[in-house]
């Protein structure tokens, strides 16, 4: 799913990567492959619900995910399997689809984490931004 981002934020981004020839992807790349995938990571851990069962392992609880990193991307993926697999996490491999009998919290679920992840993302990106203009000067 898309986050929906300002338009104005976008506008702001792209005049300081415009200010940057050449010097702008390699400072995205490694604000979006560290910080970004961290703050994504964090606020889709804020949504998982924990159930009441006792000594259960929860996902919220546990370091759940993996990611992949693309040139000017990333991914971030369930780690386990099969919702059958001891110890995996398979609940969260289609979150977005609402799958089981009751699961009203995970209705959008990447669209919700990526609407509370995005500004503290661009955020990010505009202060190493920023740091390389001030570098330069």
């Amino acid at each position: 799913m898309r986050s929906l981002v300002e338009f104005d934020d976008l506008t702001s981004l792209e005049e300081t990567i415009k200010a940057l020839p050449g010097r702008a992807e390699k400072a995205i790349n490694k604000v979006l492959h560290t910080d970004a995938i961290e703050i994504a990571t964090k606020e889709m851990s804020n949504l998982l619900p924990v159930s009441n069962v006792a000594n259960k392992r929860h996902a919220k609880e546990s370091n759940w995910s993996t990611s992949e990193e693309h040139n000017l991307g990333f991914v971030v993926k369930t780690k386990g399997g099969a919702a059958n697999k001891k110890g995996s996490f398979g609940y969260l491999v289609f979150p977005d689809e609402g799958r089981g009998p009751s699961n009203p919290w995970s209705q959008h679920f990447s669209d919700r984490s990526l609407q509370k992840s995005t500004p503290k993302i661009l955020e990010k990106l505009h202060g190493a931004l920023e740091e390389l203009i001030e570098e330069g000067l």
